[in-house]
């Protein structure tokens, strides 16, 4: 797959996971890209509720909490500490990788108590791509795989395959229960790709 069209789908997928549905991304949903990663959810009942907004108020909003704050952890560190807290501070591994390659996530923006939210990791996968459909040599691109490779292999597939599926198993609503299992597709098949 070309890195930007990558770049593109991690930036949904992370979209989906940080906040909840507003009108600008229930008409993106409602849109060509939306019905292409969301078959299953553009094929609910639960579709027809992103529109009007008290509706999809209703519909969405309280799975969003349920699936990213009280039920289910979307959290690396969660799933990968003993204790299974969450990690805050400069100990966190996904902190360490920011460090490591000069990144800063805004927390407040996304609303995370700390920088190894899936939402993130996903963002930072976006970035990471859109850096090598931007490389000006074949070297550059290289080096933007392995930085990918890196967060792929070390954190996103170490953890976010458990979250996801039990997103899959306790979301009230197609959409998430769909963005969960998209979010798998990507992740393997991107993984697939800098493996050949």
């Amino acid at each position: 797959m070309d890195p930007r069209a990558r770049a593109r789908l991690y930036t949904f997928l992370s979209r989906l996971f940080v906040k909840e549905v507003d009108d600008a991304f229930a008409e993106v949903l409602r849109g060509e890209q939306g019905r292409a990663l969301l078959p299953a959810f553009t094929r609910s009942a639960d579709a027809d509720a992103l529109f009007p907004e008290a509706r999809r108020v209703a519909t969405f909003d309280a799975d969003f909490a349920h699936v990213t704050v009280v039920n289910v952890v979307p959290y690396e560190s969660f799933y990968r500490r003993d204790d299974a807290m969450i990690e805050s501070g400069g100990a966190n591994p996904l902190a360490v990788f920011l460090t490591k390659y000069g990144f800063e996530a805004e927390l407040g923006t996304v609303r995370s108590l700390s920088p190894d939210h899936l939402g993130i990791e996903l963002e930072l996968m976006a970035l990471l791509c859109a850096r090598e459909a931007d490389a000006a040599s074949d070297d550059e691109a290289r080096q933007a795989r392995a930085v990918e490779r890196e967060l792929l292999t070390d954190h996103l597939l170490a953890w976010a395959p458990l979250y996801l599926l039990a997103v899959k198993r306790s979301a009230r609503t197609e959409l998430y229960r769909d963005g969960a299992d998209a979010v798998l597709h990507l992740l393997h098949q991107h993984h697939e790709e800098l493996a050949a």
